[in-house]
């Protein structure tokens, strides 16, 4: 299941308005280098599912910004979001993203971090253009830095095998999470709505729990033909999800030895043939319907109905 085709496709307005973040986007690439310019360029084109930019635009449907305001915004999520794949790329010594061959494969180490670097300067002055207020801006800036501790989070626990479902919950809060929170509140920041904007970052936590979560049972419930990327490269690098915990939980002494004998195949069969793949999904619906049920409460209209129909089928996909 596509995300971007399942959904944007039934969604012309959207649709041409994440058309128009894209552009954006590459309008704001001004670099001298050529080399970095066509590496960000590249990733611009991977075909990202845009689900940031989309939930941020959906949610500032119910703000007075004008148009121009919510495209600016929406863009420098998107962008925020692309800076921190491209570093973490670098970072887990990822070859491939989306299928495609990572900007650090193609160009380097060097080039993909100072792509990602530009980019987070790009964000900022995009901010600065359209944030009016000072406190909104650093209140962006307390979500990049939440961000960084999700980051930071799973770095800390590489190779724990007494790490907890909580210490995973808390890190995927910051790595993913955040983002999506911040995608769907900062618009209603902006238009200073604090109490809606207090939902919908309550909304958007949710969301980007449960998307990770997902993420993380596709990378035993998917091969890496369907997935784009490889299957079990996080659990050799010692990054431990939500079905590695369910697996410990399942039998602790036996999966305890293959992680630390590195029989990632024999691994990768138990965790397929145990329950820790039905509890990840199961974990990924509790978050799910979490925000399902705050989306509830939210104003009713067509941006409701949209944001929970999305939520609903993020649930459901294969990628």
């Amino acid at each position: 299941m596509d995300v971007k085709k399942m959904i944007w496709a039934d969604v012309p307005e959207l649709d041409k308005n994440l058309k128009k973040v894209q552009h954006l986007m590459k309008s704001q690439i001004t670099v001298k280098n050529n080399e970095i310019k066509s590496a960000i360029f590249d990733i611009f084109d991977a075909g990202g599912k845009m689900l940031r930019p989309a939930y941020l635009l959906l949610f500032a449907g119910f703000t007075r910004l004008s148009e121009n305001e919510k495209i600016a915004l929406a863009a420098s999520v998107e962008m925020l979001h692309t800076a921190t794949l491209i570093h973490d790329d670098v970072i887990d010594k990822a070859d491939t993203r989306r299928g495609v061959a990572t900007l650090s494969a193609r160009y380097g180490s060097e080039i993909a971090v100072y792509a990602g670097d530009y980019l987070f300067v790009a964000v900022f002055k995009l901010l600065s253009k359209h944030t009016v207020e000072l406190k909104n801006l650093t209140k962006n800036l307390g979500s990049i830095e939440r961000l960084l501790g999700g980051e930071l989070g799973q770095l800390n626990k590489h190779f724990d095998l007494e790490q907890t479902l909580d210490d995973y919950i808390e890190n995927i809060s910051g790595k993913t999470g955040e983002l999506f929170a911040m995608a769907s509140s900062v618009a209603l920041l902006v238009d200073n709505h604090p109490r809606l904007a207090n939902s919908a970052y309550k909304i958007g936590m949710a969301i980007g729990i449960a998307f990770q979560i997902m993420d993380d049972y596709l990378d035993y419930a998917s091969d890496a033909e369907i997935l784009g990327k490889p299957v079990l490269e996080d659990v050799r690098q010692g990054i431990y999800s939500a079905p590695v915990l369910f697996a410990l939980q399942e039998n602790r002494e036996l999966v305890s030895e293959m992680l630390l004998t590195e029989r990632f195949d024999d691994f990768y069969s138990f965790v397929k043939n145990s329950e820790a793949l039905t509890e990840t999904k199961k974990l990924a619906k509790s978050y799910t319907d979490t925000a399902l049920s705050l989306i509830d409460k939210l104003p009713k209209g067509e941006n409701r109905e949209m944001i929970s129909e999305i939520t609903r089928q993020l649930l459901e996909r294969t990628l």
